[in-house]
């Protein structure tokens, strides 16, 4: 890892991938798109009191020095800049967060974390001991884990304006959700989800003909999430060794605020809404039976629950990109068999 020294101008530091140098040996090298990113830019050193005036407000921020360029594209941009189809005009950008208030509703679980993770048994004898003895549901209860193939609980997702300010604010009647999200086509209907395939083998997502959450809290509200069918990943759209992705649908969030502001109890967004989504995960069929991969990228014969069983696990995290937006967040899973 190396930097450049930008105290003058850089014009171009590039260098080719792996791929790259083999489409060109073989004669067919062509660029045929490009992405901007400003991972090293500190903007608070932005400097609208500089004592020569506007144009060096921002001549620190210019003259930082950047990155050399790697050979894998996600550790040149990690956050890369958007267009949003040209408006210059957006106040705001939507942001999306894991729903983790217990919130009541009728469809699969609401999966909630422990410990900073999701855990996922990959099989009946980790999630509740099977015929005998304990498992994780003993030590957690039924929302803190999902239950292998059997999809008993699921990561709610939302999206929207969120803000300390509360600006701009979420109305009863959805007028700002119109106005702030919905005309500046802010809404993610679609989602990428990137897992690392030799841990996941499928994603299941929202399935939006058959959830909902409408209404305020202060009349009556109607949240329902359902599952779709099971996805492959496929492809490889994110640039992290491994990682294939499937893409998820989501269903418009149209949960109002209501005079005693207690849709803040349910949701976290705190301004106007946008989607709400859900995922869960199918583990590869060998984490059940085999120790290998637990050995190689996790950890093996842990005491994690103090509950007189020792497991093996993996971590993992999977990404969530929304597909209009970019919108990005990652959602940390700990994939658990019972020794």
């Amino acid at each position: 890892m190396a930097f450049l020294d930008n105290s003058g101008d850089i014009i171009l530091d590039a260098v080719l991938t792996d791929v790259g140098r083999k489409r060109m040996a073989e004669g067919n090298f062509r660029i045929t798109q490009f992405a901007l990113g400003d991972d090293e830019i500190d903007y608070g050193l932005y400097d609208k009191n500089h004592p020569s005036g506007s144009a060096y407000y921002d001549l620190t921020i210019l003259q930082t020095p950047v990155l050399e360029a790697f050979t894998k594209s996600n550790a040149n941009i990690n956050y890369g800049l958007a267009s949003y189809n040209g408006n210059l005009n957006l106040l705001y950008l939507p942001t999306a967060k894991i729903l983790t208030k217990s919130t009541a509703g009728s469809g699969i679980t609401q999966q909630l974390m422990s410990s900073s993770v999701f855990y996922v048994a990959v099989n009946n004898d980790t999630a509740t001991g099977g015929t005998s003895g304990t498992g994780i549901e003993d030590v957690l209860g039924s929302q803190y884990y999902q239950k292998g193939n059997t999809l008993s609980t699921a990561v709610y997702i939302e999206t929207g304006l969120s803000s300390s300010t509360e600006n701009p604010a979420r109305t009863t009647n959805l007028s700002n959700r119109d106005t702030y999200i919905v005309s500046n086509d802010l809404v993610d209907s679609n989602f990428d989800v990137s897992v690392d395939s030799r841990f996941i083998a499928n994603v299941i997502g929202c399935d939006p003909t058959n959830s909902k959450w409408v209404g305020t809290m202060d009349t009556s509200t109607t949240l329902e999430i359902n599952l779709g069918s099971p996805i492959r990943p496929t492809g490889n759209r994110i640039g992290i060794n491994h990682y294939k992705t499937a893409i998820v649908p989501s269903e418009p969030n149209l949960l109002g605020s209501d005079p005693g502001a207690d849709w803040k109890t349910v949701s976290e967004i705190n301004g106007p809404a946008a989607t709400i989504t859900a995922i869960a995960i199918h583990p590869q069929p060998d984490l059940q039976t085999s120790g290998a991969k637990y050995s190689l990228h996790g950890k093996v014969a842990q005491n994690l629950f103090a509950d007189g069983n020792t497991y093996d696990y993996i971590d993992t995290i999977v990404y969530l990109v929304g597909k209009t937006t970019g919108v990005t967040l990652q959602v940390p899973y700990r994939i658990v068999r019972k020794r």
